[in-house]
């Protein structure tokens, strides 16, 4: 029997501890568009590689199995339920499959990005629940990297007042999906979790560090903005997935404007929108980049926090 095309691409990029390496995003997307953009092709092209990943069809079913019994799925950029502006925005730099568990209804809502160190104050806490909430109450949720610190600080603090949540994980979903509140979160539809790293993975440092770094672009690429609530200058996950965002214009990056954080300060040069104490942006940027000294919109008002951060809708 035929493969369909996203059984193609699970068989080609998944991992199932069944010994064989799954193609890189990278390989893959050079694969797919040598192949003129088509996964048949690619699975008849005659690549060494994509052969030998391939001959694993038939053994890889109990590994497949026993991921849906664990209540994910596996979703292709193909598929409907595939978080879209993944790919619309990011390009070849989108994972071609994700893992997935939760209701992906949640997509099609309006969300807010928050990224941020692990190590924060009460400070740090205070700000970033006021931002949230003020985001709540102009309909939006909350995409986050799932880490301590601001991640969870903003995610918890939305389910708390009944928003939607998603977040993008480093490492597999497994260990996460136990936790019971988490599963409640789940079975309420409130929310959905992703990670482009198999539950069957084997999980080292290295690995982790490397695919926190990754999954970082994921946060901005599916919020409508994002919000930086404290970097360090130089260093650090926040820090250069900040500046990566910046350089590919991917989304609005909003800074808290907090001059004891010298990172925030440093992306705020970069282009990074500052936002004071009080939650209000100290430009006013339109769709365009342009600061409100220099323009208005067809009205002659100001634009909104809002709509800025509607903007990539």
């Amino acid at each position: 029997m035929a493969l369909s095309v996203n059984e193609n691409i699970a068989i080609l990029c998944g991992e199932y501890a069944d010994g064989n390496k799954p193609l890189s995003r990278s390989e893959f997307w050079k694969l797919f568009h040598a192949c003129d953009d088509n996964i048949e092709n690619m699975a008849k092209s005659g690549n060494d590689r994509v052969a030998e990943l391939l001959k694993r069809s038939a053994s890889i079913g109990f590994s497949m199995q026993k991921i849906e019994q664990m209540g994910i799925r596996l979703v292709s950029f193909l598929d409907e339920e595939f978080p879209h502006r993944l790919k619309e925005k990011l390009g070849d730099l989108c994972p071609p499959l994700l893992y997935a568990c939760g209701n992906n209804s949640i997509l099609s809502g309006k969300f807010t990005g928050y990224v941020g160190s692990r190590s924060v104050g009460s400070v740090d806490k205070e700000w970033t629940e006021r931002c949230v909430v003020k985001n709540i109450n102009e309909g939006f949720g909350v995409v986050t990297g799932g880490a301590r610190g601001v991640d969870s600080i903003s995610a918890n603090c939305a389910l708390d007042n009944g928003a939607k949540v998603i977040m993008f994980l480093p490492d597999n979903l497994r260990e996460k999906i136990e936790d019971s509140s988490i599963r409640q979160k789940l079975w309420d539809d409130e929310l959905l979790l992703y990670s482009h790293v198999s539950p069957l993975a084997k999980k080292t440092k290295y690995s982790f560090v490397n695919s926190a770094m990754e999954r970082n672009k994921f946060i901005y690429a599916e919020s409508n903005a994002t919000v930086v609530v404290r970097s360090d200058e130089g260093k650090g996950g926040t820090w250069s997935g900040a500046k990566e965002a910046l350089t590919h214009k991917w989304v609005h990056v909003f800074v808290w404007n907090n001059p004891e954080y010298k990172g925030n300060q440093a992306l705020i040069k970069m282009g990074g929108i500052p936002l004071s104490d009080d939650l209000s942006p100290e430009k006013n940027i339109d769709a365009t980049g342009i600061s409100s000294d220099e323009k208005s919109d067809d009205k002659g008002k100001q634009m909104t926090l809002e709509d800025m951060f509607s903007n990539n809708e």
